[in-house]
């Protein structure tokens, strides 16, 4: 299959079959495991006095949440 410039497909190819790819969407077991980590990761800078490393995650997960929103 060769890409259009516009991303669409040229004339005679198959689109390609969406059920081979997993879902965009996390598990609510990938968020749990997730949240689990970062408030673990967020106390172990902390209690380590690594405040502006703490900072940075938090700040890193709030750009990562909004692109997702937006």
């Amino acid at each position: 299959m060769v890409p259009c410039l516009d991303g669409g497909l040229l004339g005679g190819d198959q689109p390609i079959d969406q059920s081979i790819f997993p879902t965009t969407y996390p598990s609510n077991d990938q968020i749990a495991t997730l949240q689990s980590w970062l408030e673990w990761r967020l106390a172990t800078l902390e209690s380590e006095g690594a405040f502006e490393e703490a900072y940075a995650l938090r700040m890193e997960m709030a750009d990562w949440l909004l692109a997702e929103a937006g």
